[in-house]
């Protein structure tokens, strides 16, 4: 099998567009905002700026869902900041009952999905 490029060609292949290609913190001047740590003003101030950037950004809401994906320990990420995306995962996730947590009454779960 022959590599797909030599040592002295480029690699022609492109590259599949991700998600991430058109993202409004890709252009900016202050990487630092989507990082800023701590409490005092300055920092605040940095997440604030971070998050009114990514809410007019187009790939918010797939780096959003990436963030949650990875677990990111930290910065601002689809708007939300650490804080923010720890208190999203904490949030009960929709589940069908166990059978003995159906109401009295109620038909067992796979007769209700033939019935």
């Amino acid at each position: 099998m022959r590599p797909r490029t030599s040592h002295d060609a480029p690699d022609t292949y492109s590259r599949a567009p991700h998600w991430g290609d058109d993202a409004e913190c890709r252009s900016s001047k202050t990487p630092d905002y989507w990082f800023a740590e701590g409490q005092d003003a300055e920092a605040v101030a940095d997440r604030a700026e971070a998050k009114r950037v990514c809410g007019r950004c187009p790939a918010r809401t797939s780096c959003l869902h990436a963030a949650l994906e990875r677990g990111e320990p930290s910065g601002v990420w689809g708007g939300l900041d650490s804080d923010e995306r720890a208190a999203l995962t904490l949030l009960p996730t929709a589940r069908e009952p166990s059978p003995s947590e159906e109401p009295a009454g109620a038909p067992p779960t796979e007769q209700a999905k033939t019935a």
